[in-house]
Formats: structure tokens, sequence, C-alpha cells
């Protein structure tokens, strides 16, 4: 039927009249809806326009691609808070990012137009020394939970940077520095408190929805919203450790690296940095957690090779293994004057990284490469030797996949001048891509740098589609799917 010019616009008006009544009622119900949380919420929430928005968008990995802008943060203080949160991001329609530590390294922690959950602000730790465990909450960071309980003579299992959320770092599985020793973090996972797409508050351990608790050692954030944990802690006091560096040919000293991590014992961890400055420097950190006198025997041909420029290894409290090395330290190996202060501003981070199954002489020779054409302020790191107790575990005994004599690697690139964003973010991803005829199929989770369906499935390898029934179980509409997404 045809239509003159005035009823067209007739009907033109009444439509625009309908969309402008309908958008003010979704206006209002979200305002309404908004309202309510902010009145139940004991956290803080915080929208654009607020003094700190900016600074509670950034994570720790901030750069071009992870600038993104959320439509609400939610910085919740207890699991209602979270529960609240996920209630109104459901009425909403909001894409959810969930928030720990911040690390991740495919910005998966903050979204666009979505809402942020976050839980840094739960940082409540429960030290039970009689029973060596600890209950803590979703924001504790590794530096926490290790001062925590140093003073009771225990340590728990967690990852090597002392930043890094306790949270994350478990559930994608967690190397570190007594991987030989104990295993993973998530091998000494004892129960966790996760909030479910729908709402739920569950309870996961041995004994309470073992499955799902099968699923959150090494399948990541695909289940739900972890916001406590309860850790087996171990009697380490002291260990021998700390910082080594060494200039010189990079290539022998990888090799000579490689060959003698491929003897290490149980005790034994060394993580490896190649720093740019005017020239690459070898950065070591070195973890023995046995008896001393055994630890200076076995380190004997390490400390010797080079000789190293500089040498801070000792007996430490284990609290302390990451500290900062001192200001002649720094002096002999970065030419820094002592107590030299960090230059203010902004500084923008990217990184990518994966697993090797062997360091072979062509990997080296590629990493030697990808070295040549760095500047300052770019470094590869190369570690997290997989040997002893964390290969004794059956593979199935958790998500997380484990092959001995692996390797992990990453390459990464920090800057102050926005002007440097695309050279840096450039030499990494092109360093990564050069590695990737040397790297593992089923790389180390927490170091995936490419979230597709093939290479989450290649990584989870024998575990994938138990993981992927899970999904199908505790999340079928893949709410939380900003994470190594197993899809349901």
């Amino acid at each position: 039927m045809s239509m003159n010019r005035r009823e067209f616009l007739t009907a033109a008006g009444l439509a625009t009249a309908s969309a402008i009544c309908c958008s003010n009622v979704s206006r209002q119900s979200e305002q309404e809806t908004l309202s309510q949380l902010r009145n139940s919420f004991k956290g803080t929430i915080i929208s654009p326009g607020d003094i700190n928005y900016d600074r509670a968008r950034m994570i720790a990995s901030f750069n071009p691609r992870s600038d993104k802008h959320p439509r609400l943060i939610a910085r919740c203080l207890n699991s209602d808070d979270v529960v609240r949160a996920l209630e109104f991001a459901r009425l909403q329609s909001l894409e959810i990012a969930v928030r720990a530590g911040g690390h991740d390294l495919l910005g998966a922690s903050v979204c666009e137009g979505g809402i942020v959950i976050d839980v840094s602000q739960m940082k409540s730790i429960v030290v039970d020394r009689e029973h060596r465990t600890a209950r803590v909450e979703a924001g504790v960071r590794s530096r926490d939970l290790n001062a925590a309980t140093s003073a009771d003579g225990l340590a728990p299992v967690l990852g090597c940077n002392p930043a890094v959320g306790v949270a994350g770092l478990t559930l994608g599985g967690g190397l570190g520095w007594f991987l030989g020793k104990f295993g993973a973090a998530c091998d000494n996972l004892l129960a966790a408190q996760i909030i479910s797409a729908d709402g739920k508050i569950l309870r996961a351990s041995a004994d309470e929805n073992a499955e799902l608790f099968w699923a959150l050692r090494g399948g990541g954030g695909n289940f739900g919203i972890v916001t406590n944990l309860e850790y087996r802690l171990h009697p380490i006091e002291n260990v021998l450790g700390g910082a080594i560096a060494f200039r010189g040919d990079l290539r022998s000293f990888m090799r000579f690296y490689r060959d003698f991590m491929k003897a290490a014992p149980d005790n034994l961890a060394i993580e490896m940095s190649i720093i740019m400055l005017d020239q690459p420097v070898i950065l070591c950190t070195v973890c023995w957690s046995g008896e001393v006198a055994e630890g200076e025997r076995v380190l004997k041909p390490f400390r010797e090779f080079g000789p190293p420029v500089a040498d801070q290894i000792h007996a430490v409290s284990y609290e302390h293994l990451t500290d900062r090395p001192g200001p002649e330290f720094s002096a002999r190996v970065f030419g820094l004057p002592p107590a030299a202060p960090p230059a203010p501003g902004l500084v923008y981070d990217y990184w990518r990284g994966g697993s090797l199954k062997e360091l072979s002489d062509q990997a080296i020779g590629q990493i030697v490469a990808a070295v040549s054409g760095a500047t300052r302020g770019m470094s590869v790191g190369i570690g997290h030797y997989m040997h002893g107790q964390i290969c004794r575990v059956d593979d199935d005994a958790t998500a997380l996949p484990r092959i001995a004599g692996q390797f992990t690697y990453f390459f990464d690139a920090n800057w102050r001048n926005a002007e440097r964003a695309e050279g840096s973010i450039g030499w990494v991803n092109n360093s990564w891509s050069a590695m990737q005829p040397f790297s593992s199929a089923g790389t180390y989770v927490n170091y995936l740098s490419n979230d597709s369906q093939e290479a989450v499935r290649a990584s989870y390898r024998e575990n994938y589609q138990k993981l992927v029934a899970l999904k199908r179980k505790y999340d079928p509409l893949n709410v939380f799917h900003l994470n190594r997404n197993i899809r349901p």
C-alpha cells in the first residue's frame, strides 16, 4: 500500500516518539538499577567522569591494545558485592571482565563498554600455622602471602613475580620457584570459593564439587569468579638465592643455561632475563630451596661461568628472594647511581609468551636474532624449566598439562614515550611470531598469547573435552569469555 508524504511524516514522528520513549524507559531503568547497586554495594562503583576512573581502568600491561573504557568498574569488598555486580551485569546485558592482579598478557581484565568486576581490594589472609594452611581472598598478591606466612617459617607455592595476584596465577596452573620441589600452585590449592554465572556461591574442593575443583586447577577463569582460595603451606624459611648478572656471548650462555638446567635437582629454579640496555645484560634470579651447603656445591659452576659481572646470591629469607638488588649490584650491572629514582610519568608495557618443548640451538639462534633488533626497554625471559615434582603429578589429576623438559619464554617491551608504541609492539609481535616454529603446541596457559579456540584446545591437550563439558555445566552461556576461552 502506498503512503503519501504527510502519512509518512506522521508515521515517522510516531516511530521517533516511540523510540525516544523506549530509550528514556531504558535509561531510567538502568539508572534505577545502578542506584540500587550503589545502595547495596560495600565497595566502590567507578564510572566514566569519576576522578579515579582513568587510573582504575588501567591494567598492569597497559598499552594501546588494552586502553579500554568500561561503562562501570565495580571494586568489590566481599563475595556479596561480586554477586550484586554480576546481577547488575545480567540485567543490563553487559560484557564482564574480571580483575584481580590485572597482569594477564591478553588484557582480558578490562573491557570496552562493559563492567569490570574488580576483586583487587579483597585482601584478607588467615594463616593456620598448626595445619600449615592459608585462606586468602582473591585480591591478595604473591608478595602479600609470602610476607604473611614468613613469620611462621612457612611459604606458599606461587609464581616467580611477587606482584602477580594469586588468583589468576593459580587458576592458570601457577609455575614458580618451587615447581621442582612442591609442584605448581594449583597442586597446592586445597579449596576455593567461586561465584558461578547464575550468582550461586559454591565451594570447590576434593570433597565438594570435585569436578569443578579439578577444572579450577589450571582451567583459568572459565567457570566463575573465585573469591577465596585455601592453600597448603610448606616449612621454608631461608633459601639460597638472589640475582646474578652476566655479559658476553649470549648464544654461549644460553646453551650453558640449557644444559645446566637439564641436570637441575628438584630444589633448583633459575629464571633468566635478557635486558637490553646499551648492550644486552643477562640477569638471572636463582632459588635453591634445599640445604645451603649442597646448594653452594650445585651452583658453583653456574656462579663461575663468565665470570659474572655481579653476584648477589646468598642465604636469604624466601620473602625477600626477589627484592630489588642493592645499589652496588645495580651500579655494576646497569651503571645506575645509588638510589636513582624512577622517572615520573606513565609507563606502557606489552608482552607475549609461549612454551618451548626444548631450548634447542635453533630456538636460541632465533632469540639471539630478536635481541639484535632490540632497543633499550626491551627484554626476553626464559625459565619455568619443567622438572621434578610438577612432572610427577598425573596428567589428569588437574587441568594443568605437564610436559617434562619444557621451558617458557616471553618478549616484553616497556616505554614512556607514546610515539614508541608502534615500534615496541611490533618488535614483540615479530619476535614472538618468529619463535612459533620452535614453540610447543601445548603452551603454559598463563603465557598463552593466542586465544583462538585451536590454540586453547592444543594447550589443554587431552583435558580439553572434559573442560568443555564442565563449561557447559557451569557457564553454558559463556558469560565468562574474556580469558583463554573454553567455549561451551
